[in-house]
């Protein structure tokens, strides 16, 4: 628990969180009494840390001074050596690095283990690593390669996988003299490439040989430089507003373009961006994924999930791997066919490199573990209908709907003609109408924008009319009943059926009784289901028992409990209350 506490940087840690790390899957029953007394134990054997060991909300957060904890000057003196050779100091900043990798004793929470510290702790040793390549290439450059031999080689036996570090390995060597040597852990790290991942040594690592070939590199090109690879959709044209959004982005990231990526956080970071369908997550990604791609010069990746896709099956991680390294130029016939082998190629490839990811449309955290990059300098941003509780997500952004400045500013750009300015209390209904929604005020606008002949009032009277809205809010390939049937059919059958009593409840009265009565369903069954809808963004939680819906969902529900029949609902009804029956019958 102290080290969960200490990984956590100060942040809050969730009982639930301490009960995965102490338990992980085998919880027992008795679990949050031991995890309190256990903290009496940790403020009874520490008395230096009680007072910084302080209970918050519904777990607890360890308060301690960044100089108390070597994981955060490690950070500090690493990120200052970065700065130091950006701005072309290689003494100072080789120095740095040195300061920095001295803080090191051995592994992080040595004796520890379980996946919840695991995944953590593999973030710092990765910091360790790219530290230790990045110093490496500083002695090499200051023609300090006797004096790091021996490191080298222990190095290298610990992390035979690490091609740069065999490559460092390897340079040194021919420029002790010893080439046979040289060509020696070549050999032998292709075996070990091709016998535990099936594939063969990278394109860096073979260029390494061939310059030894001929004789060695020149000086000053200690490292040799990689092409990065962009895959990225174009972003959305007429982008607008999101302001707030973006600060927050790039200042968690670290980063902004002006500065080429000096500044970047020294951990891995991963930004999940969760919210609504049709609120706009995919193309914020997008804009703020081309706006740094200059700070990721080895690789700029896009996957869709398909989380939301119309065969309702996300991509599984075995097929995304095989994505994202043929997005790095692994040849197709060089991609291990089984999962690990995959995992470990990745993790390899990205080991030492710059890379920025967009996973779009993620279905839940667990789905992308093995995707998520554990080095220093790489970028991951999420997209989400549903938030995303991964401990490895460094920052979660729910996204809302845009305001109505924003709006009218958005629905201008795209209809591109003099036609709003004549009419702006039409175009201010329309924005209303659409709910601040970003697809729904995209869709309005493209509709005035492609029919020349009607004016922002027609609009408006056509999205007043009635059920009208739906088909006026639609475009060839597109429309927002498209998104929210996504949403929907991503339900499981309860959760749907629930979801279309919405339709039949007044928007300003969805409170877990109501709800209940029409579902026929127990209120406390209600609850949670309208608690799994707030998860998905189909619903805000307004209080205790009470909940708030957009306008545009509560009109889709309302079009899905028209079209199912009633007796259907009432069957639906009376399984789902059965099953709860059956529930409770099993836990009395």
């Amino acid at each position: 628990m102290l080290g969960a506490l200490l990984l956590a940087d100060g942040a809050l840690v969730s009982i639930d969180r301490l009960m995965d790390t102490v338990w992980g899957q085998r919880i027992p029953a008795t679990a949050v009494k031991q995890i309190r007394n256990a903290i009496s134990d940790l403020r009874r054997l520490h008395p230096d840390l009680s007072a910084s060991l302080i209970l918050a909300g519904d777990g607890y957060r360890l308060a301690v001074d960044d100089r108390q904890v070597d994981a955060r000057t490690f950070a500090h003196r690493a990120a200052q050596a970065r700065r130091l050779l950006a701005a072309g100091r290689t003494a100072q900043a080789l120095e740095g690095y040195r300061s920095a990798l001295a803080l090191w004793r051995g592994p992080v929470l040595g004796g520890l283990d379980g996946a919840v510290l695991r995944a953590q702790t593999d973030a710092l040793t990765q910091a360790r690593l790219a530290a230790m390549e990045q110093r490496i290439d500083l002695e090499l450059a200051a023609k300090n390669h006797h004096s790091i031999l021996g490191e080298l080689s222990a190095w290298v036996a610990d992390h035979p996988l690490r091609e740069r570090l065999v490559a460092q390995f390897m340079l040194a060597l021919h420029r002790s003299g010893a080439q046979a040597r040289a060509f020696m852990v070549y050999d032998r790290t292709r075996r070990i490439l091709k016998d535990e991942l099936g594939v063969s040594p990278g394109a860096e690592l073979q260029e390494i040989r061939d310059h030894l070939l001929r004789g060695g590199l020149p000086e000053g090109h200690e490292r040799i430089p990689t092409r990065g690879h962009n895959n990225l959709p174009p972003g959305v044209a007429h982008f607008t507003g999101r302001t707030r959004e973006q600060r927050t982005l790039h200042e968690t990231a670290g980063m902004s373009p002006a500065t080429g990526g000096r500044g970047a956080r020294p951990e891995p970071v991963v930004l999940a961006i969760d919210g609504m369908a049709g609120i706009g997550k995919t193309t914020l990604a997008l804009h703020t994924a081309h706006r740094l791609a200059p700070c990721y010069p080895d690789g700029q990746l896009f996957v869709d999930m398909q989380a939301c896709g119309t065969a309702g099956r996300p991509q599984e991680p075995h097929p995304v791997l095989g994505m994202l390294l043929c997005g790095l130029g692994v040849p197709p016939e060089d991609i291990p066919l089984r999962l690990p082998a995959r995992i470990a190629l990745w993790r390899r490839l990205v080991g030492d490199r710059r890379v920025l990811i967009v996973l779009d449309g993620v279905p839940d955290a667990h789905r992308i573990l093995s995707l998520l990059p554990t080095t220093p300098g790489c970028l991951t941003l999420l997209t989400s209908r549903n938030r995303l509780t991964s401990p490895l997500v460094t920052r979660h952004l729910t996204v809302r709907e845009m305001s109505p400045s924003e709006g009218r500013a958005l629905f201008c750009k795209i209809v591109g003609d003099a036609r709003p300015l004549r009419e702006p209390a039409a175009v201010e209904y329309i924005v209303e109408r659409c709910g601040g929604l970003p697809l729904a005020i995209r869709l309005a606008a493209a509709k005035l924008r492609h029919r020349p002949s009607w004016s922002p009032s027609y609009l408006a009277s056509r999205l007043a009319a009635g059920k009208q809205w739906m088909s006026t809010l639609a475009a060839e390939g597109d429309s927002l009943a498209g998104v929210f049937r996504q949403s929907y059919e991503g339900l499981d059958p309860l959760q749907q059926h629930v979801f279309r009593v919405l339709g039949q409840v007044p928007p300003d009265r969805i409170e877990a009784r109501a709800v209940a009565a029409v579902a026929g369903l127990s209120q406390a069954h209600a609850d949670r289901l309208l608690g799994s809808l707030v998860d998905a963004h189909l619903l805000s939680a307004c209080g205790p028992t009470r909940y708030g819906i957009h306008e545009l969902v509560h009109a889709y529900a309302a079009q899905l409990a028209d079209a199912v029949p009633l007796a259907q609902q009432a069957g639906q009804a009376g399984q789902a209350a059965h099953v709860e029956r059956a529930v409770e019958r099993l836990a009395r």
